[in-house]
């Protein structure tokens, strides 16, 4: 074999093993750290409450700090929410992007706490603002309160009693008659109730008594 048979043969052998086809399932890593989460109910991040879905979380600078994550939708066309992160740190490292997440009171959704790349010990933990997620349960709207009709009873209508005209006040500039006193009747009179014998006996007894004092006196004188 020739010199020139065998460089050819090493050439082809090198191009054969650079097209040769990477093994299925292989895991790619974008540069802006692109990977798509699926919560199987509502969810807080920073700035925004999730409903469940999947959404997609990405790097915004990469070129710099490479600390500020931007969740969109799922097809990239909405932006929900865009924040700061700190370093966060674990123990042990699994193949696939992991969450993790604050504890919140019952009927409140948790809120994502840190989220860590796949083979990864490093993670990104969300930073909110000063008040911190919701804690508070919300407050459903109450229904609107509907009220029915009263029906309205016919009242009879009452006869109306013909009021009594008064009569018109004397005017200041007209004179006021004053009231005529009725004529008092006379008292009537009464029965005599005695008999005038009893004068009549006085009398006598009288013109008895004088007659015997005169004659007493004239006996006196003689």
């Amino acid at each position: 074999m020739s010199r020139r048979t065998a460089f050819y043969s090493v050439l082809m052998a090198g191009l054969f093993a650079t097209m040769t086809p990477s093994p299925a399932g292989a895991i790619t890593e974008t540069y802006d750290k692109v990977t798509n989460l699926t919560f199987s109910g509502p969810v807080q991040i920073p700035g925004a409450m999730l409903d469940a879905g999947t959404y997609r979380f990405r790097l915004t600078n990469p070129d710099t700090s490479r600390n500020v994550l931007q969740v969109l939708s799922y097809d990239g066309s909405t932006v929900y929410a865009m924040f700061h992160t700190i370093t966060d740190r674990r123990m042990e490292v699994t193949d696939d992007p992991f969450v993790t997440f604050r504890e919140t009171p019952a009927g409140v959704p948790p809120a994502v706490r840190s989220l860590f790349y796949g083979g990864e010990h490093r993670g990104y933990e969300f930073v909110y603002p000063r008040e911190g997620p919701v804690m508070i349960p919300k407050i459903m709207p109450q229904p609107a309160i509907t009220y029915a009709p009263t029906p309205v009873t016919a009242i009879p209508e009452a006869v109306a009693e013909p009021f009594a005209t008064p009569e018109p006040e004397p005017s200041v500039n007209e004179p006021v008659a004053e009231p005529v006193a009725e004529p008092v009747a006379p008292a009537p009179e009464l029965p005599p109730t005695a008999t005038p014998l009893p004068l009549i006996a006085v009398g006598g007894f009288a013109s008895l008594f004088l007659g015997i004092g005169a004659g007493l006196l004239r006996s006196y004188r003689n």
